[in-house]
């Protein structure tokens, strides 16, 4: 779909994401999986950010839904303007770590795949891995500073999506809830939660317009592709933007750095 491409969205349901193969020596990776411990997310990707006071709030279960069936619109330069400074925000991330890391030139193949040093657990860390921890940090920082001018109230930073097992419908948890769930040794229960990058909303995660997920490839002559979910996982087989758009019911985007917004 071309980048300015914007579809007015009736949440009416959406076909299952095909399958991709993996990334290549992508720079997210170690920032996807240390999604799936909070603790470690915590303290690697920095916190979730959701609007203050926001309580625990059910969003549809499938996009097919009719509790949340709106149609959805943002005006095209509103959204242009926010393409605009997430792409930049990725472009400046990528630019800035790659200078102090490596001089301001590209990481070669091997060097992607060298030993960077180890992670809070002791796990090795590649250096495609370390640098997309950096360069994702750098640039959610920036989407902060860029979007609070832009679009005060109308946006989330690492919203997190679980899906209760009761209902199976789908809810956003704060920090707090999720703080207390893992002091309460509950912390599995938080597998299969779903944090993408940026939300941006008619005023409450629950609301949303559009999706954002940041993606570093290591070797920039190739895009990151979405994330499969591998074997084992609550979401096995399915990819990041079918469980995305799921979730919140709005389309989902990748920014990347060299190649600006794609589907």
């Amino acid at each position: 779909m071309p980048r300015r491409q914007w579809m007015a969205l009736v949440v009416s349901g959406l076909v299952a994401g095909c399958a991709a193969r993996p990334e290549r020596y992508g720079f997210d990776s170690a920032t996807s999986a240390c999604r799936q411990n909070p603790a470690v997310c915590a303290r690697m990707a920095g916190e979730e950010t959701v609007l203050p006071g926001t309580r625990a709030m059910r969003v549809a279960a499938s996009i097919g839904t009719a509790g949340d069936a709106a149609l959805r619109l943002m005006k095209a330069e509103e959204r242009d303007a926010i393409e605009d400074a997430l792409a930049r925000c990725a472009e400046d991330a990528r630019s800035t770590v790659l200078l102090e890391r490596f001089g301001g030139r590209n990481p070669t193949p091997e060097e992607c795949r060298e030993e960077a040093g180890r992670d809070a657990q002791g796990q090795q860390v590649t250096w495609a891995m370390k640098l997309g921890i950096e360069m994702h940090r750098m640039a959610l920082d920036c989407a902060r500073r860029e979007l609070s001018k832009q679009r005060p109230g109308g946006f989330s930073v690492e919203p997190r999506y679980h899906r209760d097992p009761r209902t199976q419908t789908w809810e956003t948890l704060s920090d707090k809830e999720v703080q207390a769930l893992v002091q309460q040794g509950r912390g599995s229960e938080l597998k299969g939660s779903l944090i993408p990058d940026v939300v941006i909303h008619a005023g409450s995660p629950n609301q949303a317009l559009a999706v954002y997920d940041f993606k570093f490839p290591c070797l920039g002559d190739d895009p990151s592709k979405w994330r499969v979910y591998p074997r084992g996982h609550p979401h096995a087989g399915r990819t990041q933007k079918f469980m995305y758009e799921l979730a919140v019911g709005a389309r989902a985007f990748r920014i990347i750095p060299r190649w600006g917004v794609l589907p």
